[in-house]
């Protein structure tokens, strides 16, 4: 089995909020056949993970344990494995009606169509698979789509900051989707004191927010006066409550309906991501707003 090794306690949180929703969803749409649902992983890996046996408490397994195709340099018998989100949905009681896998990895492709074949092959030709950048991918299916006939969940849970905004107001567009969203809070640490930031980071947040005006939400200038005269004062608000509330706004511009975002923190309770929810369709925004809240509703 090819390693896929990721996660901490926060992983657990987010396929436990992931696992709720589908299956609420699936218990609304099961008893409504007009509509064709759609469950779509855009990073799905090899459809299971892979954690060191004797840490399961831990989770936190380090990047460093995988090469360049995602495969673990440790012993596999030193390794126990759990669902990940694509096996988490496709072995619901209540199956979609189809599936979209994106991973731009060939051998966890390989992996997780493998996997499907062999452990769910009643299933297997409701299963779409795309090798591929998750936000091509994504583009190229919702133009094949009637969304007047379709409905879909869709999960982001990228690595890092992989996940355009043009991608997620794209989701939005179709009044159709229903999207869970892990937002990576490290652009945080992006964020400089002195507002200073690198011309390479700043057009990679403008690609991230889909907007240029998070300068002015994180950053405040103002003109003081001291013993040299009037000078320009720039003070930084980059809290993680701060990012999370600016997503957060960014999401409902594309979205009838956001949902307060959950913090996932690491072992060391450092924050990790927001778990993010917002819902495309009028009419049914109100119920999955509502079952998202509880869900995501902190501890």
């Amino acid at each position: 089995m090819l390693e896929h090794s990721f996660g901490g306690t926060w992983t657990e949180a987010k396929l436990a909020a992931l696992r709720d929703y589908l299956t609420a969803y699936r218990s609304v749409f099961a008893k409504n056949n007009y509509f064709t649902t759609w469950y779509v992983d855009a990073f799905a890996g090899t459809g299971s993970r892979s954690i060191e046996k004797g840490k399961y408490n831990l989770f936190d397994i380090d990047d460093s344990q995988a090469d360049s195709n995602g495969e673990s340099q440790s012993d596999s018998d030193a390794f126990a494995y759990l669902d990940g989100s694509a096996k988490i949905a496709i072995g619901m009681q209540s199956p979609f009606d189809r599936y979209l896998f994106i991973e731009k990895s060939k051998a966890r492709v390989d992996e997780l169509k493998s996997t499907i074949d062999s452990q769910y092959p009643n299933l297997s030709a409701r299963c779409e698979f795309e090798q591929s950048d998750a936000n091509v991918a994504l583009s190229a299916w919702c133009a094949k789509r009637n969304w007047k006939k379709e409905r879909a969940v869709v999960f982001l849970d990228p690595y890092g900051m992989q996940v355009e905004w043009n991608t997620v107001s794209l989701l939005g567009s179709t009044k159709a989707v229903d999207l869970w969203y892990l937002f990576p809070l490290g652009v945080v640490r992006m964020l400089t004191k002195d507002g200073k930031i690198e011309q390479s980071w700043q057009d990679r947040l403008d690609t991230l927010f889909g907007a240029q005006d998070w300068r002015d939400h994180f950053y405040k200038t103002r003109t003081v006066s001291n013993l040299f005269g009037e000078q320009d004062v720039t003070n930084r608000d980059a809290t993680v409550k701060n990012v999370q509330s600016f997503i957060e706004e960014r999401l409902k511009t594309a979205f009838t309906a956001v949902a307060p975002s959950m913090v996932l923190k690491n072992s060391k309770l450092s924050p990790m991501f927001a778990l993010c929810f917002a819902a495309g369709n009028e009419r049914g925004a109100p119920i999955a707003l509502r079952i998202a809240k509880s869900i995501l509703k902190e501890e």
